[in-house]
């Protein structure tokens, strides 16, 4: 089931958190459990949000925003754009999306 795509943020090689929606984290968190695959790699992943005042939110008290968390994170590349996917197991499959080439 394809959850979402996603622009990496500029943080995410860092901390190894990808920002993803409400709705996904209400979804993953439901499994309890699951694992997270960058290629080839797997390793256990985490849902963890943050409460703050950013422009997102428009400087509304209460305004959260959801990650997932996995050490494969710090493989990605600020900027590229990747698709999440439940796959089963639960496995929440994190493919680079592959590039148009033109005709």
């Amino acid at each position: 089931m394809l959850l979402e795509v996603r622009e990496v943020s500029r943080k995410t090689p860092r901390d190894g958190r990808l920002e993803i929606t409400e709705e996904s984290a209400r979804r993953l968190a439901a499994l309890g459990s699951f694992a997270v695959e960058v290629g080839p790699q797997q390793s256990g992943g985490a849902i963890s949000a943050l409460a703050c005042q950013c422009e997102k939110g428009g400087g509304a008290a209460g305004h959260m925003h959801h990650f997932l968390e996995s050490p494969l994170f710090t493989a990605l590349v600020s900027g590229e754009t990747v698709v999440l996917e439940l796959l089963d197991g639960p496995v929440v499959s994190v493919a680079r999306a592959h590039p148009l080439r033109p005709e």
